[in-house]
């Protein structure tokens, strides 16, 4: 195991299974592993311009347990429509809108579901992901870090739905999106990622937004 601490970020290099009981956080905001073989195949530019087309998700070729990290008092894991069945009676699904209406027809998802342990009245985020004029074009100029990366925008909702947590925990780290809209938030940090070139990526991703955030409070 590696940490690294890059301001309010705590990160860890290793297989979370061994990390976590080493943390503490208020909650638990990830995309984990759904346990589905995912294979993306789709455009967008690669971890150092390179494609990654055809890069394996370590870990999805097992059906996953969230069983560890139910023991955070909030949680909130995306894909849980794959493994349901092992999740507790309760909570909220969350629907993330990716096509808002009027993205392509494509082979890829129109939405992606989340599912958290809190109540929530408002369920569904809208949040343009497909087609040339979607937001992710506005978040690092479209560059896709990681087959399946979340936009920040979206985890930042996530994010301010638990105002009451102050220190977050992403167990499945990927390129560090959840990271970055955790510290534009002025919260703590605390990511795992066992794969070493997401792992690199996302200390770059989290030094630039620590910097940044930085900035932005001696400015005020």
């Amino acid at each position: 195991m590696e940490r690294v601490v890059i301001g309010n970020a705590e990160l860890w290099h290793g297989d979370c299974r061994e990390v976590l009981p080493h943390v503490s956080a208020d909650a638990c905001v990830t995309d984990p592993p759904y346990g589905i073989g995912y294979v993306h195949s789709g455009g967008g530019i690669g971890v150092g311009d390179r494609r990654n087309h055809g890069v394996p998700i370590h870990g999805d070729d097992q059906p996953f347990d969230p069983e560890q990290l139910l023991r955070f008092p909030t949680v909130l894991m995306f894909g849980a429509d794959h493994f349901r069945s092992r999740l507790p009676d309760g909570g909220t699904f969350i629907a993330w809108d990716k096509s808002c209406g009027i993205g392509p027809a494509d082979s890829f998802a129109d939405a992606e579901f989340a599912w958290t342990n809190l109540k929530l009245k408002r369920n569904v985020i809208r949040f343009l992901w497909k087609g040339v004029a979607c937001e992710k074009a506005g978040e690092d100029g479209g560059r896709r870090w990681h087959p399946t990366t979340k936009p920040q925008g979206v985890m930042g909702w996530c994010l301010q739905q638990m105002p009451q947590a102050r220190t977050i925990c992403d167990p499945y780290m990927g390129s560090g999106s959840t990271g970055c809209a955790a510290l534009a938030l002025g919260r703590r940090f605390v990511g795992i990622e066992i794969d070493r070139r997401y792992f690199d990526v996302a200390c770059e991703r989290i030094d630039a937004a620590s910097r940044q955030t930085a900035l932005f409070e001696a400015a005020a």
